[in-house]
């Protein structure tokens, strides 16, 4: 299984190796796993010079999920004091005292997460329980941005749909978080279904241009 639960917290299969940004699925005799960011960069590509998911902004939303609900919870809101947060700091702050946080349960952080029929994976910065009691995942991304394509995060997130479908996880939402550097922060929610056609699309155009590519730009 893709996903298990351990004390109500939800742990994937998929192990980052932060040296080449691969994955790894150890259960494989440690096989190579590609990043499905990949896959969605190369079916839709973004433009130059368009900003990636802030690092600062994702250690930050799992700081503060791990201190309300992880495994280790400190049962006490986690706030950013660092200096390191300083680049950041108007999306770190406006992320971690938002409203949203007031309607979900985090069950799991920065989950790894493989799509062995892909043999790729993917690391989802929430996995929530929203106050309906459905279950979805939640990613931060910079912006928004004009030059990020509009299904570039809505496949990303649809590769965890289709982990956590393969391990019998229904899911009901997919939700963007959009973290604007001026402290601006806006949300999108989409079903969970549409995520997943969006990682379909997504891997059936890749194969189709590695094909194209392969055959010497030949129709």
């Amino acid at each position: 299984m893709a996903v298990t639960t351990q004390d109500g917290w939800l742990v994937g299969d998929a192990v980052p190796e932060p040296a080449d940004g691969l994955y790894w699925h150890p259960d494989r005799g440690m096989q190579v796993l590609m990043p499905a960011r990949g896959i969605v960069a190369a079916a839709f590509p973004s433009q130059p010079g368009a900003p990636e998911r802030c690092r600062l902004c994702r250690a930050a939303i799992a700081s503060r999920a791990r201190s309300l609900w992880g495994p280790a919870a400190a049962g006490t809101a986690w706030a950013p004091t660092s200096t390191s947060f300083n680049p950041a700091r108007p999306a770190v702050e406006a992320l971690v005292s938002h409203a949203f946080w007031q309607r979900i349960e985090v069950v799991s952080s920065l989950l790894h997460v493989a799509v062995l029929r892909q043999e790729a994976a993917t690391t989802v910065d929430l996995a929530v329980r929203f106050d309906d009691g459905g279950l979805g995942l939640l990613a931060i991304w910079s912006g928004p941005d004009d030059r990020i394509h509009p299904l570039a995060p809505w496949a990303e997130l649809g590769a965890a749909v289709a982990a956590m479908a393969d391990s019998g996880i229904p899911l009901a939402k997919a939700v963007v978080v959009w973290a604007a550097a001026d402290g601006a922060v806006k949300l999108e929610a989409k079903p969970a279904d549409e995520a997943l056609g969006a990682w379909v699309d997504a891997v059936d155009m890749e194969r189709t241009l590695r094909r194209y590519s392969l055959q010497g730009g030949a129709a």
